[in-house]
This record gives C-alpha cells, structure tokens and sequence, in this order.
C-alpha cells in the first residue's frame, strides 16, 4: 500500500495497482480547551514579560550592578577564548603529529614540529 499525499481534505491510497481516495476525518475542536490554552498562553507571556522587565529594572538602574555584570561577563569570556584557543592549537598540533610518519608531507610537518619545540625552550 502506497500513500501520496493530494491538496485538500484527501489521500489518494494505491492498493493492487488501483488508485483509491480516502477522506480526512477531522475531530472536532473544542473551543473551550482553546479558550483554556489561550488564556494559559496569555498568563505565561505575562509571566515572562513582568519577569525580564523585573530583571531589567534591577540590573540598569544600579550603576554597580551593571559594571559587576560586565566585569564578570568580560573576565568570563576571556577565560572562555583563552582556554578554547589553547585546545583548538593543542588538538591541531596532535593530528598534525600523526601525520608527521606520511611519506610526502611527514617532512614538512616534521621540520614545522621542530620550529614549535625549539621555540617553547
């Protein structure tokens, strides 16, 4: 049985290598349930929205708290691009040290391995 899909309420089945078409049955909503969901929808982007501007209000009116969050902010991406800089040329300087045996470029990554080395002592 083979489905494809056509515009409108309804599928077209090929069964047998004969084209059947089926309708959609569609269950009827309750407006009630979205009445519900929309009111709960309302009260969370109230929730939210007091909960940011509360945030908001806190952290620009009190000249401290905005320099504390931004020394924090700043110290912590330093350490962030620090740390992710050394791994990323810690990993680069591991694959390039297992293609240090290839016949063709082994020579170059070799003498490349060598200038790091004598440049660390």
């Amino acid at each position: 049985m083979k489905q494809a899909r056509t515009g409108g309420n309804s599928v077209e089945v090929r069964k047998d290598n004969k084209n059947y078409r089926l309708e959609k049955k569609r269950r009827p909503t309750n407006h009630e349930d979205v009445k519900k969901l929309e009111k709960l929808v309302v009260q969370l982007d109230d929730i939210t929205t007091k909960s940011r501007m509360r945030d908001m209000a806190y952290h620009y009116t009190k000249r401290s708290e905005v320099i504390k969050t931004n020394l924090i902010a700043g110290a912590a991406r330093g350490v962030g691009l620090t740390v992710g800089t050394a791994l990323i040329i810690a990993l680069l300087f591991f694959i390039l040290a297992q293609f240090e045996t290839m016949p063709f470029i082994g020579d170059y990554i070799a003498s490349l391995l060598d200038i790091v080395e004598s440049e660390r002592n």
